[in-house]
């Protein structure tokens, strides 16, 4: 871990203002006949106001006018006190002195992160980098806002330290390949770190005090949880079988079997179906090969199932493969396919390959299975 530059989210990690935000949030919409509560707003915290507002709003079947309503909260936002989190600006300073490059990177308007700054008795010209939601288009969950700080910043992406609350936050600073910490202002540990948050800490007091960067690197490294998975180019906390593996298996070959019945080959007549388990969830997500009249765009059900899986999980880790063919013995992922999956798979990674046969009735046909690292030694790796 080199780390050289930290990116500071605002609201919820250098000062208590979600708190502030919630009570008057709530008033608001109460007032204007949305009946929410504050448990409903941790999910669509720290993406930008829209967000928030379009969904809490959705959520109760409303419709509300965005501007108007915003004026009311940020007008009585605007005359609230706002307190800083504990040893924010002690850390900030060691930061500053250590030698990092600091930014602020915030979904919020601009105007809304100067008053924010007062708090700390902070202005703009403290920190080497300050982006509000307004200098993007996509705001968080979208990898965007950090990986413009860190361009601007001139700073690889995992040179990068993030400091999050939101889960929305730490989605985004994950998406754009970042190292991750988080406070518990706003949700528990738990959710943040199945976001992805390396380690989770209650406020500033709890981070050692230091006097360098390789100091606080030091205490990162040691607080960052052990368990977490190599996958090919990501990391993972892989989450225990929830249910024994042998149905897990079974049931993966039966989504993989099914997808074959819907594959498109109207020129090889060869379907292919697969399937995938998250590492994470073990959910299964399934693909089926999509060939073209120009052979070179068909698309391979292996890498069919892997965007179907990223799509609705984002990048983390694959504990087992699936395909199923009608060749005894049954065909292997191509190359393309084992190069796509090694971003995903480790050298352990279990992949089943089962026949048509074995796949309607396990009493007959075919059931081979292999390790990643069997069917691909030595995976192109891009250091």
């Amino acid at each position: 871990m080199n780390i050289k530059a930290i990116l500071f989210d605002l609201d919820g990690v250098l000062v208590d203002s979600e708190k502030v935000m919630d009570k008057i949030s709530l008033q608001v919409f109460n007032d204007l006949g949305v009946p929410a509560k504050e448990e409903d707003f941790p999910p669509f915290m720290g993406g930008g106001d829209r967000i928030f507002f379009d969904g809490i709003t959705k959520l109760y079947g409303k419709t509300l006018d965005f501007d108007s309503t915003y004026n009311k909260i940020n007008e009585q936002y605007n005359k609230s006190e706002i307190p800083p989190i504990n040893g924010a600006t002690d850390f900030l300073s060691q930061a500053k002195n250590a030698g990092f490059k600091i930014a602020i990177v915030s979904s919020a308007k601009k105007k809304k992160i100067l008053k924010n700054l007062k708090a700390l008795n902070l202005g703009e010209d403290y920190f080497d980098l300050v982006v509000s939601g307004e200098d993007i288009v996509r705001n968080k969950p979208n990898p965007d806002i950090y990986q413009y700080a860190a361009l601007t910043l001139k700073v690889p992406y995992e040179n990068c330290l993030v400091i999050e609350d939101s889960l929305l936050g730490v989605r985004s600073a994950i998406a754009a390949t970042c190292n991750v910490i988080a406070l518990s202002t706003t949700n528990n540990p738990q959710d943040l770190e199945s976001e992805g948050a390396m380690f989770v800490f209650e406020d500033f007091i709890s981070i050692d005090k230091f006097d360098t960067k390789a100091e606080l690197i030091s205490f990162i490294k040691e607080c960052t949880r052990d368990d977490r998975v190599k996958y090919g180019a990501v990391k993972s906390f892989e989450k225990d079988y929830i249910f024994p593996k042998e149905v897990l298996i079974e049931n993966a070959i039966k989504l993989a079997n099914k997808a074959k019945a819907n594959a498109y080959t109207p020129y090889s007549k060869y379907n292919v179906g697969a399937a995938v388990v998250s590492a994470s969830t073990n959910n299964i997500y399934s693909g089926c090969n999509v060939e073209n009249a120009s052979y070179g765009a068909a698309i391979c059900a292996e890498r069919g199932a892997v965007m179907n899986f990223l799509s609705k999980e984002g990048p983390t880790g694959i504990k087992i493969v699936v395909v199923v063919t009608k060749d005894n013995p049954p065909a292997p992922p191509c190359a393309m396919c084992l190069q796509v999956l090694s971003e995903f798979c480790n050298s352990e990674t279990e992949i089943h390959l089962v026949d048509e046969w074995y796949a309607k009735d396990k009493t007959k046909g075919v059931h081979d299975v292999y390790k990643f690292k069997e069917l691909l030694p030595k995976p192109f790796v891009l250091c």
